[in-house]
């Protein structure tokens, strides 16, 4: 074979195989980062925020989103009572005096823009700096106690180390850090973050108040994976196949559902560690990719 077209055969094949989309790993979210293990005691932390380009929080708002977040918790707790998994949710938030929340803009107009500007592996980048901001602002505000023979800490100035700082306080080794911006009445998306990388901590952010949608998110930071289209989960036939076999999984498209219409199915069960068994028919969703 000529040089000339050994070369042309190899230019068609980079072409070809740049064309493929990624092949995501979702099982790298299993016991991953600070939310490893969904069990015994864990932490839920969540931080209401206002920006220029959503609705602000009103008091109504933030007690209506409380009330959804102790329902999602209640319902949390009793799927795992009934997969035979310990599982005691612990729930606590920052508000400043008479409901003052954290200003803090986002990247970009929506949370959907942020993440896909200019692209989604950059966007995650933006977002994890702008969640860095809010932690520090978080942490500006918190009483560090004094303990014998021990220097003062600093107060937290990342998520990280904010992070660091619930465990210590709420003596719990996994922190699910959700932001919340009143994103009510405008279209927009939810999003969790860095789940499936140990370079920066996972935290997501809620743009509504649905419990189930906090459900949602909140399995996210411990493994769990979308089974609808969104940035992480795009092959079109394993959308179609999840769908077939989960079609009221929790990780399906949450927005406005029901809690009580959804369950953790055996997939999802897999992700958050409640069992290590996986039926070998549903190995295919464990990634995003054509195969």
């Amino acid at each position: 074979m000529k040089a000339y077209q050994r070369i042309i055969i190899f230019l068609l094949a980079a072409v070809f195989l740049s064309s493929i989309p990624a092949r995501r790993n979702f099982s790298a979210g299993r016991y991953n980062n600070v939310c490893k293990d969904l069990r015994d005691d864990v932490l839920m932390y969540f931080v209401f925020i206002d920006t220029r380009t959503t609705f602000p929080w009103t008091e109504f708002d933030i007690l209506t989103t409380i009330d959804s977040i102790h329902v999602a918790k209640r319902w949390l707790e009793n799927q795992a009572k009934m997969a035979n998994i310990s599982l005691n949710i612990k729930t606590d938030y920052y508000i400043g005096n008479e409901f003052a929340t954290i200003n803090k803009n986002l990247p970009r107009i929506t949370v959907e823009e942020s993440a896909s500007d200019p692209n989604y592996e950059k966007g995650q980048i933006s977002l994890s700096r702008w969640a860095d901001y809010v932690s520090k602002l978080v942490g500006e505000s918190l009483y560090i106690k004094e303990k014998d023979g021990i220097p003062p800490q600093k107060r937290p100035a990342t998520k990280e180390r904010l992070i660091a700082h619930l465990r210590d306080e709420y003596n719990v080794e996994s922190v699910a850090l959700l932001f919340f911006v009143n994103n009510y009445f405008r279209d927009d998306i939810s999003l969790a973050i860095n789940t499936t990388t140990t370079k920066d901590v996972e935290f997501a952010i809620v743009s509504y108040k649905y419990p189930s949608e906090i459900s949602h998110s909140f399995l996210q930071l411990f493994g769990a994976v979308d089974m609808y289209k969104t940035f992480e989960r795009t092959n079109a036939r394993k959308i179609k196949l999840s769908k077939k076999y989960f079609p009221d999984d929790i990780m399906q498209d949450p927005y406005s559902r029901s809690l009580s219409e959804m369950k953790i199915g055996p997939f999802t069960k897999y992700m958050i560690g409640w069992t290590d068994h996986l039926d070998e028919k549903y190995t295919p969703l464990l990634n995003d990719g054509p195969f």
